[in-house]
């Protein structure tokens, strides 16, 4: 019944959101500059499938050649930013995090595809339908001033994935309930998250599903490394509990100005949160990220990834564990605020082939260019893709899971965006290392709570002040 139900939500929910049918497949015109374009891409799991298949197709059907280059996102801000300040025109298509969207499109960095659309597309129905297509939370997070200037490719709204078989097990059950009166499901809030994982943590030699471990095993995999997904995790903790970076403030329906929080509890309460968190967590060095945390899950040395990007269902599904009983599912994230954005392609103001990098970009996220970005392991965009893909998925396969929660997460997020300082900032590319500066130094100790957070604040305040268009005040 919960299945069914869940097809009825997906379909009224897309009737309500898109007054268009299914946007029609991509129809390329005769491009006339036929000079290869290079296109940024985050280094990943699901690149060697667009280098091998999305790409070359694009090529066969336009005569264009496309270069590929592939770099983590700790360098992607760095590498393309720049390339942009010079004006070298080394890059067609920018690839960026959906918080950076605003800074670029502020500077002029990124051109806007509205009006790329009136030069290059004459079918101006078959844009409309296009943008019809694709989750609406996101285009609030990547449009400027009303015009859009990136499309959104590949979505990594966070959500639990975990051992369905652990949590299933009559043994695990039974053990859970005495310990903390409640059932043993997958948590749905942040309490239950602690519980869960202290729960699951064991050392060697202790019982799992009544066998003896030959290793220790942990409750949950977090992405605590030197890295930037650090901060993700830390923001979906500070959303759950009610708490914001910053506040964007309006005045007739328009931006005025942004303030920092007034009480820095829900930050303290989110730093105090994942320290105590990390005590259940798989053992991390500065390195370890997403790929880390997924192979963490699938090997079977956690139980739980509870602020997991659902576009690495595909490796954190895998069952590597040994165990003849793994099975997977993925739920919401505890406190249901996941991090909620994409990677989105984006037109460079000194591109050498705006037409081609235009439909380069059209193409990877027409609906047919979406379904084979899925098919070979990526999270869609569209919605129209996923409602697809999801009838025809099993429905407790890993993608169908995935697609399941991944909407669920964008349609909430819908119109919430614009109350969040982290969506609205036109110095989130400059704000964004700040976060995720902090959130490791003060998750390992480098740094006390109370004194961290206050400097965050106040290198917030500064950046804002600095690189964004209004001003912040507040400290």
């Amino acid at each position: 019944m919960k299945i069914l139900y869940y097809k009825f939500i997906l379909i009224n929910l897309f009737l309500l959101f898109s007054t268009a049918s299914f946007a029609v497949d991509i129809v390329i015109p005769q491009l006339n500059n036929k000079q290869s374009i290079t296109v940024v891409v985050e280094k990943g799991h699901w690149t060697k499938y667009l280098k091998e298949k999305v790409a070359p197709h694009f090529t066969k059907k336009t005569g264009v050649p496309v270069n590929i280059v592939e770099v983590s996102l700790g360098e992607m801000f760095k590498l393309q930013d720049e390339s942009l300040i010079n004006a070298n025109g080394k890059y067609d298509v920018l690839s960026l995090e959906a918080g950076w969207a605003k800074e670029w499109a502020a500077k002029g960095y990124t051109v806007s595809l509205n009006e790329l659309a009136k030069q290059f597309d004459r079918r101006k129905e078959g844009w409309r339908q296009y943008l019809d297509s694709f989750y609406p939370s996101l285009f609030e997070i990547l449009s400027y001033h009303n015009q859009l200037h990136s499309i959104p490719y590949n979505t990594y709204v966070m959500a639990n994935h975990y051992r369905l078989d652990l949590f299933e097990n009559e043994i695990e059950q039974k053990a859970f309930f005495k310990q903390y009166g409640y059932k043993l499901t997958s948590p749905k809030t942040l309490s239950q998250l602690k519980d869960t994982a202290e729960f699951f943590t064991r050392k060697k030699g202790d019982l799992l599903k009544g066998k003896k471990l030959t290793k220790d095993f942990y409750g949950i995999a977090l992405m605590s490394g030197n890295k930037p997904h650090i901060n993700d995790e830390w923001s979906a903790i500070l959303w759950a509990l009610g708490g914001v970076w910053f506040h964007p403030n309006y005045h007739n329906g328009k931006l005025k100005n942004f303030t920092l929080p007034q009480d820095l509890s829900f930050l303290n309460q989110t730093a105090n949160y994942y320290i105590d968190l990390m005590n259940y967590a798989y053992p991390a060095n500065k390195n370890f990220a997403y790929l880390e945390s997924a192979n963490a899950l699938a090997s079977g040395n956690v139980a739980m990834w509870p602020f997991a990007y659902n576009n690495l269902w595909a490796v954190s599904s895998k069952q590597n564990s040994g165990d003849k009983e793994h099975k997977f599912a993925i739920a919401a994230t505890p406190g249901k605020k996941p991090y909620h954005g994409a990677y989105a392609f984006a037109v460079a103001y000194d591109s050498n082939n705006p037409e081609a990098a235009f439909w380069f970009l059209r193409f990877m996220t027409s609906k047919k260019g979406q379904e084979e970005y899925a098919l070979g392991g990526g999270n869609p965009t569209r919605k129209d893709v996923n409602l697809y893909l999801s009838s025809k998925l099993k429905e407790n396969s890993p993608q169908y899971y995935s697609l399941k929660t991944t909407f669920e997460a964008d349609v909430a997020w819908g119109k919430q965006i614009k109350n969040y300082g982290h969506y609205t900032s036109t110095a989130m590319g400059t704000i964004y290392p700040l976060l995720a500066r902090y959130a490791y130094l003060i998750s390992n100790k480098d740094i006390k709570v109370s004194i961290g957070i206050k400097q965050l604040m106040d290198e917030i305040r500064e950046a804002q002040n600095r690189y964004g268009e209004k001003a912040m005040f507040g400290q």
